[in-house]
């Protein structure tokens, strides 16, 4: 039996896959979370190593490892850049909880993640309860953006 790995997208747009490395063509396409609802896949584990060793996408938390099994320990440890990994990868719900949460923890946290695309995620989940963070937290997202306030949400 192929030892499967569930992989998901936490962000909303699309991922594609092409992987023919052991003779068949295979495609993967993630549609990326919408509602709330994370699209998972679950793939031969080989396709992981493929990926770890000819893409960046865990790097870039493109894709999320979801499964918290001894299986995919051995498969995180394989990640070359673990903290980029970690500090790029956020469900909606976690960027929530950190929006929400503790200004200094908020400001802590944003200011690991590297990845635009993951930037993006966290003004888009932001956008959705704007009126409800506050001006110190919107000063801060726009400064960490680089772009005015005003156009923030836009």
């Amino acid at each position: 039996m192929m030892d499967k790995i569930k992989l998901a997208r936490y962000r909303n747009t699309s991922y594609f896959l092409k992987y023919d490395a052991d003779g068949s063509n295979k495609q993967y396409t993630w549609a990326g979370s919408r509602n709330g609802k994370v699209d998972t896949k679950e793939v031969p584990r080989e396709v992981v190593e493929w990926l770890q060793m000819n893409s960046i996408c865990f790097d870039k938390g493109e894709l999320v490892i979801v499964e918290d099994t001894e299986e995919t320990k051995e498969v995180k440890d394989g990640i070359v850049e673990i903290e980029a990994y970690e500090n790029n990868t956020h469900s909606k719900e976690e960027i929530e909880k950190l929006l929400n949460g503790n200004f200094m923890k908020m400001k802590s946290a944003l200011a690991k993640i590297t990845v635009d695309s993951e930037k993006n995620f966290v003004i888009e989940v932001a956008s959705e309860f704007k009126d409800e963070l506050t001006k110190g937290k919107i000063d801060f997202l726009s400064d960490w953006m680089g772009v005015d306030s005003n156009i923030l949400f836009e």
